[in-house]
């Protein structure tokens, strides 16, 4: 093609070079003689120039076509007789241009697609070929109604298009018609039935029922009640995307009908979408759901398969759901556990509060009482400086010893045989050491933070409570209900009131008739407020950062506070978190948010609400988790500036759905 070209170039120069010398020689004799003659001369010679240069153009026109469909000949010698009708069978076509995006040859296909592209600009036609020549493997474009996947051999500047409209078509419809599975629970429905007279249950239950039943007939979803306060529902990912678009009204609407009422109704739901397999579906809808009741209720999770979760929901403060029954029963659950193990373990999260040390505190006195050897993995580097401060000076040297172990040794000595019981957290990379979770086989977990994506596979026991104020709180409940009726000693009485005071901020949040009653409970084992309120003191040090790094309080949303501290100020987590506390005490706030780095690549956020803004929805959008009106999350390698930008932005995106209604 490439000769034919050069060939037909070098004819063409000598060809005009020609008529050029002899138009003008006729010229030159013009002048001269200045005969008529030579005029006739001269206008024939253009003429007859004329249209030996069309001939030309038509018979260079012809051989070049000829040529381009000898080229795709001898491409049929080389592939095979049969390649054209390979191409037409699997819809593909072929696209050569040069160096500046004109298309200089097509195989046949696209004349049976009608498309035109010869001499044109295949760039300009469409311009998401662009991206090809930018590095990406394929695109997706679509022309005539018709839908083609490309790809681009650059070395050869060739165009690979296959027709994909029908598979799309196939696609499209088998992901619209994919089974989804959903279950939804009535949140707290046993506990109110018997605080209730049966009339009132009833009503109460019926009124839900229809709300869930019209649901279920608007978006076309069979619906099936497997238990007096549950049920099943079946439908296709088509409406299941209505759904999401409609961001699952059904748990504001059941929260509405019933927020006049002494027992405030919420619904859980749990939905699995991604398989085709129902059996799988149900079991990850079930999970699904138990996320969803470990996070407090009132909330939508949904568990694409081999995709992160996704929540939705989740507006109101997680309800008390707990009953001495109920307690009574785990705390045996518990007792059995550690009674089958050899030895335990007891574990709390990296920057160990009062929360955490107190609860294991109380879990290790609670093992010791069943006879077997107990220790806390503790290193001081993780613990906060507080915290640390008033383990020392409340235990001694030989008590420290006997109650802790390192975590490189507690790794070394972990056995099969071997219980983990984690305090304050449930998250595995939030842990002191998470090589000890990953290499536990029986693992128990005693936390009071909304259950995040990231959790412990299989626990062999798991109370986790977002309604108490503390895990101090849930550890006293379960050694008072205990039937052994243990008595802890006043010293890890009052680390765990510690605990409770420091995590309620002296009963001001997150505080139910269960944290006085834990508190009840410590004063009875003989804790001392006095003390347990001493080691919270501030130092005056601390009490002159926290109003510097007030004092840089801004409002980017009503209600909303944004501070931070300097960018080369090492900062405690502990007191990002005073500090948050403390602006809330400030009227008209909602909830803030305070920013400082904690190490020197490490970066936090410490948040807190007053209750109507859900700061863990927000803190989960950028990593982290925690509580309803508690949560914080951590980066690397950030400055404050870029961490600040990140806030704000979800803030902007994402405050509207954090806020409780």
């Amino acid at each position: 093609m490439q000769k034919t070209l050069k060939k037909y170039m070098l004819i063409s120069f000598w060809m005009f070079f020609f008529q050029l010398a002899i138009l003008t020689s006729l010229f030159i004799l013009y002048i001269i003689e200045k005969k008529e003659i030579m005029v006739t001369s001269l206008i024939v010679s253009l003429g007859a120039f004329l249209f030996i240069d069309l001939i030309f153009i038509w018979i260079m026109l012809s051989n070049i076509s000829k040529s381009r469909i000898k080229n795709d000949v001898k491409a049929v010698d080389i592939i095979g007789d049969d390649v054209q009708d390979v191409y037409n069978f699997a819809k593909i076509g072929l696209v050569l241009i040069d160096d500046k995006g004109s298309v200089i040859w097509v195989n046949d296909w696209f004349e049976d697609e009608q498309i035109d592209l010869v001499d044109s600009n295949v760039f300009e036609w469409k311009s998401e070929l662009n991206d090809l020549v930018s590095g990406e493997e394929n695109v997706t474009v679509e022309h005539n109604n018709r839908t083609y996947e490309v790809k681009f051999l650059k070395d050869a500047n060739l165009f690979i298009f296959k027709d994909i409209t029908e598979f799309n078509a196939i696609t499209i419809f088998s992901k619209a018609h994919a089974p989804v599975i959903g279950l939804i629970t009535i949140d707290n429905y046993q506990d109110m039935a018997t605080l209730v007279d049966d009339v009132k249950a009833n009503d109460v239950l019926t009124s839900i029922q229809k709300i869930i039943v019209n649901y279920a007939k608007k978006f076309n979803l069979l619906i099936r009640k497997y238990r007096s306060d549950s049920y099943l529902i079946y439908g296709s990912y088509e409406q299941y995307e209505k759904m999401l678009e409609d961001k699952f009204s059904l748990i504001n609407e059941v929260r509405e009908e019933n927020e006049d009422e002494d027992y405030e109704l919420t619904l859980s739901i749990g939905i699995a979408v991604g398989l085709s397999d129902v059996v799988k579906l149900n079991d990850l809808a079930t999970s699904a759901l138990d996320v969803a009741l470990s996070r407090g209720g009132d909330q939508v999770v949904i568990s694409p398969y081999g995709e992160n979760l996704i929540f939705i929901g989740g507006r109101s403060e997680a309800k008390v759901k707990r009953n001495r029954v109920k307690i009574r029963v785990l705390s045996r659950s518990i007792e059995t556990l550690i009674k089958d193990s050899s030895n335990v373990l007891i574990m709390g999260h990296k920057d160990m509060d009062f929360d955490a040390i107190g609860a294991a505190l109380g879990v290790y006195y609670f093992a010791k009482e069943c006879g077997k050897k107990v220790q806390i993995v503790y290193d001081e580097k993780l613990v906060e400086s507080k915290t640390r401060k008033a383990f020392k000076n409340t235990f001694d040297t030989s008590e420290i010893k006997e109650m802790t172990i390192s975590s490189k040794v507690a790794l070394e000595e972990q056995k099969y045989t071997t219980l983990l019981i984690l305090v304050d957290v449930h998250r595995p990379s939030l842990t002191m050491n998470p090589k000890i979770v990953e290499n536990a086989v029986k693992v128990a977990i005693i936390d009071h933070h909304r259950r995040g994506e990231e959790f412990v596979e299989k626990p062999a026991f798991a109370h986790i409570e977002p309604s108490a104020s503390s895990a101090s709180e849930l550890v006293a409940e379960l050694i008072r209900y205990n039937e052994k009726r243990i008595v802890i000693p006043h010293k890890i009485a009052t680390m765990m009131l510690s605990g409770i005071l420091l995590d309620t901020n002296y009963y001001r949040i997150r505080t139910g008739p269960r944290t006085y009653d834990a508190s009840l409970i410590l004063k009875e084992f003989g804790a001392d407020n006095v003390l347990a309120d001493s080691f919270l003191k501030e130092e005056f040090e601390e009490y002159a950062l926290k109003m510097k790094i007030m004092s840089t309080a801004k409002t980017p949303h009503f209600g909303v506070v944004v501070c931070k501290s300097d960018e080369d100020d090492i900062i405690d987590r502990t007191m990002l978190a005073v500090c948050a506390q403390d602006v809330l005490q400030i009227n008209g706030i909602n909830a803030c948010f305070v920013i400082g780095r904690c190490e020197s690549k490490k970066i936090g956020i410490s948040a807190r609400s007053d209750g109507t803004i859900n700061v863990q929805l927000l803190m989960e959008k950028l990593g982290g988790g925690g509580h309803f009106t508690s949560a914080a999350t951590q980066f690397e390698n950030k400055t404050i500036e870029d961490v600040e930008k990140q806030l704000l932005n979800a803030l902007e995106l994402y405050l509207n759905d954090a806020r409780a209604q």
